[in-house]
């Protein structure tokens, strides 16, 4: 696995030391001096609510902002209903509704009464969606009448589930059952609305669990990772530090809420710090900077994606008309980033991170930034670079695989949701194994090579090839399969573009078109592969395991099927 880099000539720039911070010095050792138990969000938002009161806090597209002091009674409203329907410390309730003002407050209501969220992908169906909610023990789901109609032909494979709350667009307590005929189902509204608004009285400690977020596999089922609520806590407060957030900032996500970049990478560092927090559903290339503008935003992150999306839109005169002081970019368009910071009038961060640790680099405030890095070790992180088949520490500049441990307990996650094995082989040697190949240079910073697992980033998601291997080999013409990540058309940094390998069955031949219809109703949209490409048969290893790498080196040939360049839209 090591292996000796040719040595690059490092590219700084200067601006996170020339950048003008407003809400005081930036602090490596920030959690040392903080009492960790204060690190609960319930402790957070009553303590704010109480302090700011009235201060617009949430708000969601161009609604009415949601004060400090109305988000804590409304969450408290959220928490009391469920204390009333007998959900106790410790239980699961599951989350399954897009991006909204709701969404938080239902976050937050699950948290002041001691139970633990389980946000569901909004991309999620039949068996992915019956597993999450099944393997997480959740006995009440919140979700969005429109995702109703997934539920039936699981009905019968989630035989834990007590309650069922229906969240609508227009807060109408009437909906479409679409089929699922759910004993004890009432509509978000009526479930709030008689709820008091007082504290749920509920004691929570920094210790326990606050989420459990399901992650991709690599050769198996998708992970719940369970954080504490003091892991929550430390992910948002190293944020506001790196980012300067303070009472007068707005930041803003149009990243699903179900992700913890938006959740406590944005809403929650709002919170702590007293900022304003504008949430918007999804991303929009024609509305992005308008948004900017009429929202005041200050501060926002984006994913790799987003950033070439952005680059590659037309200019508009608001991209030079807004008031974004800093952005995060995890990671930043480095082959590009000059160019894109001077387009847009912006300045950069950069940091990386997984579910499971939380960001544990970041760009340093006062330091320069170094392209193609994605920073330092994060506070609260110690980081090296090692063996993957010794966990030895490799020598700088030498690539190995990340691993992580921290300086301080309980800000990575605790455990794998009933996968011991997994959690033992993950933290072994104590130190967490990221399965993501970097390298290290003289001066402490970090550069992600590539994946080690077999696992592959698209659309903004993480995705167990395991998983589309799986779905695509139940197809009754396929032998077997491969998916990789490959690059296409987007730039040097993007995410990759999902293909498929497909080995049809001896004297079967198989329609590409018709494989993707028979693939859209039983996974995601973003783990659907754009590209499918069919063999006689896959490179393997001596153990029979198929070789991923031949098949990357070989990419996309000019027989391989591409379903943009086919015109095939997808149903999300």
């Amino acid at each position: 696995m090591t292996a000796k880099t040719k040595k690059k000539k490092t590219r700084d720039l200067t601006h996170p030391i020339t950048y003008k911070r407003e809400n005081g010095k930036f602090d490596v050792e920030w959690y040392l001096k903080h009492d960790k138990k204060d690190w609960v969000l319930p402790k957070v938002l009553r303590d704010q609510a109480k302090k700011l009161g009235k201060k617009p806090f949430l708000q969601f597209g161009y609604n009415k902002p949601i004060s400090f002091y109305q988000t804590n009674q409304l969450a408290n409203k959220v928490a009391n209903g469920l204390l009333n329907m007998g959900v106790k410390k410790g239980d699961k309730v599951a989350v399954y509704m897009p991006n909204s003002d709701d969404y938080v407050i239902t976050w937050f209501g699950i948290l002041k009464m001691g139970a633990v969220m389980v946000p569901i992908n909004t991309g999620y169906k039949m068996d992915f969606l019956q597993y999450i909610i099944d393997s997480s023990d959740s006995t009440v789901l919140f979700i969005a009448e429109e995702y109703l109609e997934r539920m039936p032909p699981i009905a019968k494979r989630i035989t834990q589930l007590k309650n069922v709350i229906v969240w609508t667009r227009d807060g109408n307590e009437k909906f479409n059952k679409h089929g699922f005929n759910f004993k004890k189902m009432t509509s978000y509204t009526k479930f709030i609305t008689p709820q008091k608004s007082t504290e749920p009285g509920v004691d929570i400690t920094f210790v326990d669990h606050a989420r459990i977020m399901y992650t991709s596999g690599t050769t198996g089922r998708s992970k719940g990772v369970v954080r504490p609520c003091a892991a929550d806590y430390s992910s948002a407060r190293n944020y506001a530090e790196i980012m300067d957030v303070g009472p007068k900032d707005v930041c803003f996500t149009c990243l699903p809420l179900f992700h913890s970049n938006a959740m406590v990478m944005t809403v929650y560092p709002a919170l702590i710090m007293g900022a304003k927090v504008v949430v918007e559903e999804k991303y929009s290339a024609s509305k992005f900077w308008k948004w900017m503008v009429d929202h005041g935003v200050t501060k926002f992150n984006i994913v790799g994606t987003i950033s070439y999306f952005m680059w590659n839109t037309p200019p508009v005169p608001e991209e030079k008309q807004h008031k974004v002081k800093l952005v995060l970019g995890s990671p930043a368009p480095h082959d590009i980033i000059e160019g894109f910071m001077e387009r847009f009038n912006i300045r950069f961060m950069e940091g990386y991170g997984l579910t499971e640790i939380g960001q544990c680099t970041w760009m340093r405030p006062g330091e320069p930034f170094r392209v193609g890095s994605c920073g330092k070790e994060a506070p609260g992180y110690e980081i090296k670079i090692g063996d993957p088949e010794t966990d030895e520490e490799v020598p700088r500049g030498e690539v190995g695989e990340i691993i992580v441990r921290p300086r301080t307990p309980n800000v990575m996650l605790y455990y794998y949701n009933k996968m011991p094995e997994k959690t033992v082989e993950d933290f072994r040697n104590f130190w967490f194994h990221t399965g993501d190949a970097g390298r290290m240079d003289k001066e402490g910073y970090i550069y992600f090579v590539d994946r080690v697992k077999d696992y592959l980033r698209c659309k903004g998601e993480n995705i167990s090839s395991f998983e589309v291997e799986k779905i695509v080999g139940s197809h009754p013409d396929v032998e077997e399969s491969g998916a990789i990540g490959v690059r296409a058309d987007s730039g040097r940094y993007a995410e990759d573009e999902l293909m498929i390998v497909v080995v049809p069955k001896k004297g079967k031949t198989i329609d590409p078109v018709k494989l993707i219809k028979f693939l859209e109703p039983k996974m995601p949209y973003f783990m659907i592969p754009r590209f499918i490409r069919f063999e006689k048969s896959l490179p393997k290893t001596g153990t029979l395991r198929v070789q991923k790498n031949k098949l990357r080196d070989q990419g996309l040939t000019k027989d391989t099927w591409d379903m943009k360049k086919a015109g095939y839209k997808l149903k999300r």
